[in-house]
C-alpha cells in the first residue's frame, strides 16, 4: 500500500504557514491535506478522502501537485 507524507520542506513550509494568519492558511488550496499529513505524519489516498470528504481522484490531483513542489513524497 502506498502511502503519503510531508518532506522535511514540507513540514517546514507548512509550519512557517501554519503561525502566519489563520485566514491566509486557511486560504491555501489543499490546507486540509496538509494539515492532516502534518498531524498524522503519514496517510494512504484512502485515508486522506475519507477525512477530507474529497474523491480519491481530487485529493491525487492535489497530492501530486504537492509532490511537485517537493512538498509531499509517496512512501512504499
Amino acid at each position: 500500500m502506498v502511502g503519503y507524507m510531508l518532506t522535511n520542506e514540507g513540514i517546514a513550509r507548512f509550519r512557517k504557514r501554519r503561525m502566519s494568519v489563520k485566514a491566509e492558511v486557511v486560504s491555501m488550496e489543499g490546507y486540509e491535506i496538509i494539515d492532516y499529513l502534518y498531524e498524522h505524519g503519514g496517510a494512504t489516498l484512502e485515508e486522506i478522502s475519507d477525512h477530507t470528504g474529497l474523491s480519491h481522484g481530487q485529493v491525487m490531483e492535489k497530492l501530486l501537485s504537492f509532490m511537485n513542489r517537493g512538498l509531499v513524497e509517496g512512501s512504499a
